[in-house]
């Protein structure tokens, strides 16, 4: 930015030759070539500077793996990345394909533990729509719980919850008690038989009002006993019956 020559000329030398966005002063290392400037990608392409950088020169390895920019390597600044390199979760593209993450699966069970797609990389039996195993505190299926309400009650069942049939939705805990099923339907531990909800309600107290019509009443019927007594009475009592034949004997 100083006319050091003192000839006047200072727009003329900071001028931008090749119109690509940089002078010489500006760091051009080519101001007749409008593809080598400070911000151009480093080519294959024979020339020795695309981008005015000697350390990035296209034949140049810079993270020394082995690879340069024209033999494939898609960073030259990182190590872990160059053709044939082992992909790993890093967000980055390591064996150079075009694709970040790509074919990560520990476990082989056809889903990648990048990306939080494979919750658990290292156990086949857990991916994202695995079949759910109750109870086992397991996400098996990658949804982030373990399922615990089968039938979808809103009640969790299994050894530590208070759903006592997990498969019937309408047994759980807030449910009324069908006293003709002989099921524990509200999970109270109690079945119909002993159910507080099921037991016969108590006849209806009288009113206090006692009185009996004995006239519509049907008289009750003599005992047996009481008729055969009255019979052996009146026999002992016949006139002369026992005399009679006593004095026949006598004869």
């Amino acid at each position: 930015g100083v006319d050091s020559d003192c000839a006047g000329d200072l727009q003329v030398t900071e001028i931008d030759d090749d119109a690509d966005g940089y002078s010489e002063c500006g760091g051009d290392c080519d101001d007749e070539d409008g593809s080598v400037n400070p911000g151009a990608p480093e080519l294959c392409n024979g020339l020795k500077d695309d981008d005015c950088n000697p350390a990035t020169d296209e034949l140049a390895d810079i993270d020394l793996d082995g690879f340069n920019i024209c033999q494939g390597d898609c960073d030259d600044l990182n190590d872990d990345a160059y053709p044939g390199a082992d992909e790993v979760c890093d967000g980055a593209d390591n064996d150079c394909n075009g694709e970040a993450d790509d074919g990560i699966d520990y476990d082989h069970d056809g889903h990648s533990g990048c990306n939080s797609e494979d919750c658990n990389d290292n156990n086949a039996s857990v991916y994202p729509g695995a079949p759910e195993v109750p109870y086992d505190g397991i996400d098996q299926d990658c949804d982030g719980l373990d399922l615990t309400d089968i039938d979808g009650d809103g009640f969790e069942g299994g050894p530590y919850g208070a759903d006592c049939n997990d498969t019937d939705a309408e047994i759980n805990p807030d449910a009324e008690e069908d006293c003709e099923d002989g099921l524990d339907g509200d999970c109270d531990g109690i079945a119909d038989g002993y159910d507080d909800d099921c037991v016969a309600e108590e006849p209806e107290e009288n009113d206090g009002n006692c009185s009996c019509d004995a006239a519509a009443a049907p008289s009750p019927a003599a005992p047996l006993g009481a008729l055969l007594a009255l019979s052996v009475l009146a026999l002992r009592r016949r006139p002369g019956a026992r005399g009679h034949q006593g004095s026949r004997c006598g004869r």
